[in-house]
């Protein structure tokens, strides 16, 4: 194809994307506003835990048709942790899996992986963190069911990666933590090695898988193809920490523990005990650090040699912190807040869970929901954090039941009730029952 062959394709797509446009915005118009992001976008979420439920959640908040589909006993996070708060289901399924139909089924029968693949065939996204291999020995390769489907969207996650020395190696957020190298710079000096309070790798390779599958979604409404997508999380965790590794990459300078600052930055930078809590303050930069000197406490030492550029700073860090915690003990945490927010200090409260949901910007932002469980009733959630004008996404129906929407799905699919009663007797689908 020549220049000008393709010079008229091009102008010919663009009419027609143009044409589509306006038929999507009358049917828009004729909905009502009703339209979320991904109406129309159907996702079989074959994953499990953390990682990938949360990555499908994301999705369904936003009109995805998910699919969730279960072992016979379900997703082991149905029962994982000590704490419950519906029934018997887990907060960490309740968290990650809501809006979704459940489909339970055993993928060890030949029927099953049948009714797998039929879905496969109509769907737009597979999402699996199956190690690599067992996909495959299912008849649910990549390579298999894009040529069923060339417009699929076949999403794959892992530890560590498809293939390599780690590639049977079991992935899970402690772990890749730990092999990160996040733990190693988080803590004291003095102390040992510490984790993050919560999954951040778990978390961290969700949102990377999501931001993955909507731009291989793009890609494929751009250029009509379908692909195979691969995210792990440790390289998810790495892209995390892209500031700190360039720094090592160049400079072979490995990340200390910082304690509460940070390794590249002069203090202050820090967690400052005062009279009843704790807050932290950033006066780091050097257009930063007048203006906690413009307080009267702290105007003697702007100019101090020791802490009047950042690299002196750098160099007398534990000084500058010891006094500047001394004077931060002889006010409450409230009013050094409000006393240094009149001089436009960087400087915020250290809460824990209590006192942030009762803070009032957290709760004008509307970020925690209420969803109805059909066990236990009114349940409270995180709520969808990105707001959309136009087509915005929505908390939605609850995590559902192990095999809730069994019948509905395969019904779907052509199967009548004389034949699902039939795979539900030779257990290879699970139905809820009332």
């Amino acid at each position: 194809m020549d220049a000008a062959q393709a010079h008229d394709l091009d102008q010919q797509i663009a009419q027609l994307e143009a044409q589509l446009g306006t038929l999507k915005a009358q049917r828009a118009q004729q909905l009502g506003g009703k339209l979320k992001p991904l109406d129309g976008v159907r996702i079989l979420d074959m994953s499990r835990f953390i990682f990938g439920p949360f990555c499908a959640q994301m999705l369904a908040d936003m009109g995805a048709d998910v699919i969730k589909l279960e072992p016979l006993k379900g997703d082991p996070a149905r029962g994982a942790g000590n704490v419950r708060v519906a029934g018997d289901v887990s907060p960490s399924f309740l968290a990650r899996n809501r809006n979704k139909r459940s489909l339970a089924m055993d993928m060890r029968q030949p029927e099953a992986q049948e009714i797998a693949l039929k879905l496969a065939r109509q769907s737009d996204v597979l999402l699996h963190n199956f190690r690599p291999g067992i996909m495959g020995r299912m008849g649910l390769g990549a390579e298999d069911l894009l040529e069923l489907n060339p417009r699929l969207i076949y999403c794959s996650l892992s530890g560590y990666g498809q293939s390599g020395p780690l590639v049977d190696w079991p992935g899970q957020d402690l772990l890749i933590q730990a092999m990160s190298g996040i733990v190693a710079m988080t803590g004291w000096q003095d102390g040992p090695p510490t984790t993050v309070g919560t999954y951040l790798a778990d978390m961290t390779g969700a949102l990377t898988a999501a931001y993955s599958i909507m731009t291989a979604l793009c890609a494929r409404d751009r250029h009509g193809v379908g692909q195979e997508v691969e995210v792990n999380l440790l390289d998810a965790m790495i892209n995390l920490q892209a500031m700190d590794a360039t720094v090592y990459l160049n400079s072979g300078d490995v990340p200390p523990k910082s304690g509460s600052g940070h390794w590249l930055l002069p203090p202050p930078y820090s967690v400052f005990h005062t009279q009843d809590k704790d807050m932290v303050v950033n006066a780091h930069s050097d257009a930063w650090w007048p203006r906690l000197c413009k307080a009267q406490e702290f105007a003697h030492l702007e100019h101090d040699p020791r802490f009047a550029t950042r690299e002196a700073r750098m160099d007398n860090r534990d000084e500058l912190i010891a006094g500047l915690q001394e004077m931060f003990l002889t006010r409450t945490r409230e009013d050094w807040l409000a006393y240094l927010g009149q001089f436009d200090v960087l400087c915020a409260p250290v809460y824990d869970y209590a006192e942030l949901f009762a803070d009032p910007q957290v709760q004008h932002n509307g970020i925690v929901a209420e969803q109805h469980h059909p066990i236990v009733g009114p349940v409270k959630v995180v709520g969808v954090p990105v707001k959309l004008s136009v087509t915005p996404g929505e908390v939605g129906m609850p995590a559902p039941q192990l095999g809730e929407h069994t019948g509905e799905i395969l019904r779907e699919l052509g199967y009548d009730d004389a034949h699902i009663g039939r795979l539900h007797q030779d257990a290879v689908i699970g139905i809820q029952r009332s």
